[in-house]
């Protein structure tokens, strides 16, 4: 089972937005998409405006954590600035996986604002098909 744990739930993340003045930057969570197939996961997170070397990417047993900053474009411009809308700053995202991934095969790629994470199962823990032998019994079982 793959969760999503976030610091805040959607609808009080959203109400921050309303409440905060309209000249300070909002709080940067990346969206995340996660999906599960029988070869493992795959992790979708938009991280538009951030470098790859200001990720940090960790897996310890089965948390995934990804952190990193967005950077407040504006400076000091704090005159100029009549509305911010798009978050900024440090963020912390954690991500609970099963326990049956490969750590060791797990992939990070970034294209277009986007941090694509593959979180492979072991070979031996992926479903294979079972081909049944004709015309030969298996060893040590009584003949019929």
């Amino acid at each position: 089972m793959t969760a999503l744990v976030e610091p805040f739930t959607p609808w009080l993340r959203d109400s921050n937005r309303f409440v905060d003045s309209e000249t300070r930057a909002p709080r940067f969570v990346p969206p995340a998409d996660v999906l599960v197939t029988d070869d493992g996961a795959t992790v979708h997170m938009d991280v538009p405006g951030i470098e790859r070397d200001a990720l940090e990417i960790e897996l310890e047993n089965d948390i995934l954590t990804v952190r990193g900053e967005r950077p407040y474009p504006y400076g000091d411009n704090a005159g100029a600035v009549r509305r911010v809308e798009r978050g900024f700053g440090r963020f912390e995202r954690t991500l609970r996986v099963t326990r049956d991934l490969d750590p060791n095969a797990i992939e990070a790629s970034m294209s277009n604002g986007v941090l694509t994470l593959r979180l492979p199962k072991p070979e031996s823990l992926k479903p294979r098909r079972i081909e049944i032998r004709a015309d030969r019994p298996l060893e040590g079982a009584a003949s019929a």
